[in-house]
C-alpha cells in the first residue's frame, strides 16, 4: 500500500492560468514526466487499484485519476469518488485510449479521457478544458455532508432490514439536537423498510432516480417519509424491476442530496451486489455486515470480509452486528471465539426477540416504542454509539 510520501503541496499558478486544488493520481512510473508541474498541480503516487485517499479527494477541485479498465478495482474506486463527490470533475488517464472504454467513462460522468504516459501540453490541455466547461465554478464544500453507512445482509433472514431501521433512528437521537437520518431502501427486488412501519407510499427510490435533472428539494421531501420523530424512509419500488436496470450516475446525484438533507444516512442494501450496489458500499464511511452466529452466516460474513479488503476497502470502517447471537451451534461458543474465526471483531450481539419485533412491525413502530427498556433496544444503543464513534473517528 502506498504511503503517499509522493504528495507536493498544491499551489496556484497564475501565470498559466491553472486552477488550484488540481490532483493528479497515477502509479509512480506515469508521474515522471509531470515533474515542471510540481509548484502548480498535486502529483500522487498510488496503484490504479488502490482506495483514493480521502484527505486528497476531499480537498480536489479537480482530479485527474488513472483508470484500468481491466481492473474491477479501479473501476470501482473511480465509481465510487463519483458517488461520494458527484460535482468533482473527473478527467480519467487511460493507458489505451479506445471508443469503448471512453463511451463508458463518459456514461459514468467522466468530464476528459487524456492518455497516458503523460505529456504536460496533453494534460494542461485536459485541465483547462474541463474547467472552462465547468465554468470555473468551485465544488460546494461548505456544506457537511452526512455520513452514509452501507448495511450489508450476509444471509437472508438475518435481521438486516430490522437493524438499519432502528439504527437510523438511534444514531440520530445519539447525535443530539434536531439531528435526523434518512433511511434508504436500496434493495430494489425485495426491499422491506415502509412495510415495517406500515407506510404505504406511492413514490420511491426510483422516482428519485428517475428525476434526473428535475431532482430537488421539494420531490426529495416528497418521495421521504416521516417513519418516526428523528427518521425519515425512502421506500423501494413496489414493483420488482431487473436490479441491474438502475443507473449509478443518477443515484450517485440522490445520494448528494440526502447528505445535504440529512445528517445521517442508511442504505439498507441489497444482497446481491452488483455493479452500482458495490460502488456505493465501497463509497459509505462505514459498512456493517449483518449476520448470524450460524455456521453458514458466519461464512458468509467471513467472505463479504475478504471482497472488502481484497478491494482495499479500510476493515477499520467495517462493524459486524450477529444477531440473534444465542441461537445455533456457536451458542456454546463466547464472543472472542467468533472474532477469532472471521478475524475480525464483533461490534455487537443483538438478542433475538421475535415476539417485540413482530408486535413492533404490526403497530408500524420501532420496538422501543413497545418496550423502551428491552435488551434489543439496549443492544441497538449500544451499536448506533458504535458507529458513530467510528464515522466520527475518520477511520
Amino acid at each position: 500500500m502506498t504511503s503517499f510520501e509522493s504528495i507536493f503541496k498544491v499551489a496556484s499558478n497564475a501565470e498559466t492560468g491553472l486552477p488550484d486544488k488540481v490532483f493528479v493520481f497515477a502509479r509512480p512510473g506515469e508521474l515522471d514526466g509531470l515533474g515542471s508541474l510540481a509548484d502548480t498541480v498535486s502529483l500522487i503516487e498510488i496503484e490504479p487499484s488502490e482506495m483514493l485517499p480521502d484527505e486528497c479527494t476531499s480537498k480536489a477541485r479537480i482530479a485527474v485519476v488513472e483508470v484500468d479498465p481491466a481492473d474491477s478495482r479501479s473501476i470501482a474506486r473511480l465509481d465510487a469518488l463519483r458517488t461520494m463527490q458527484p460535482n468533482l470533475p473527473i478527467i480519467a488517464a487511460l493507458a489505451e485510449v479506445d471508443v469503448k472504454t471512453t463511451r463508458l467513462l463518459l456514461r459514468k460522468g467522466i468530464g476528459d479521457v487524456v492518455e497516458m504516459p503523460f505529456t504536460v501540453d496533453d494534460l494542461l490541455t485536459a485541465i483547462l478544458e474541463v474547467e472552462r466547461e465547468t465554468g470555473g465554478a468551485p465544488i460546494e464544500q461548505e456544506v457537511t455532508l452526512a455520513p452514509v453507512i452501507a448495511v450489508q445482509k450476509c444471509l437472508g433472514g438475518a435481521g438486516a432490514t430490522t437493524i438499519a431501521t432502528h439504527l437510523g433512528d438511534a444514531m440520530a437521537r445519539e447525535m443530539g439536537g434536531s439531528c435526523r437520518a434518512c433511511v434508504i431502501d436500496l434493495d430494489l427486488q425485495s426491499g422491506d423498510v415502509a412495510s415495517y412501519f406500515d407506510r404505504q407510499s406511492p413514490l420511491s427510490i426510483n422516482d428519485l432516480v428517475e428525476a434526473g435533472s428535475r431532482l430537488d428539494d421539494e420531490l426529495m421531501r416528497a418521495v421521504a417519509t416521516e417513519a418516526t420523530s428523528a427518521c425519515d424512509i425512502i421506500a423501494a419500488p413496489a414493483e420488482i424491476q431487473p436490479i441491474e436496470e438502475l443507473e449509478l450516475a443518477k443515484l450517485q446525484q440522490v445520494i448528494s442530496m440526502a447528505r445535504r438533507r440529512y445528517d445521517v444516512v442508511i442504505f439498507d442494501m441489497p444482497g446481491s451486489l452488483t455493479n452500482w450496489a458495490m460502488s456505493v458500499m465501497l463509497a459509505a464511511d462505514a459498512v456493517l455486515l449483518v449476520g448470524t452466529s450460524s455456521i453458514g452466516a458466519l461464512r458468509q460474513v467471513k467472505r463479504k470480509l475478504r471482497l472488502l479488503q481484497d478491494l482495499d476497502y479500510k476493515l477499520s470502517r467495517v462493524a459486524i452486528a450477529l444477531n440473534n447471537s444465542a441461537s445455533g451451534l456457536f451458542k456454546r461458543l463466547d464472543r472472542s471465539s467468533i472474532e477469532d474465526a472471521l478475524g475480525h471483531s464483533v461490534a455487537a450481539t443483538v438478542t433475538s426477540d421475535a415476539q417485540l419485533i413482530e408486535q413492533a412491525q404490526t403497530q408500524g413502530v420501532l420496538a422501543r416504542k413497545i418496550q423502551r427498556k428491552s435488551r434489543f433496544s439496549r443492544d441497538i444503543e449500544k451499536l448506533a454509539d458504535h458507529v458513530l464513534t467510528m464515522v466520527e473517528g475518520g477511520e
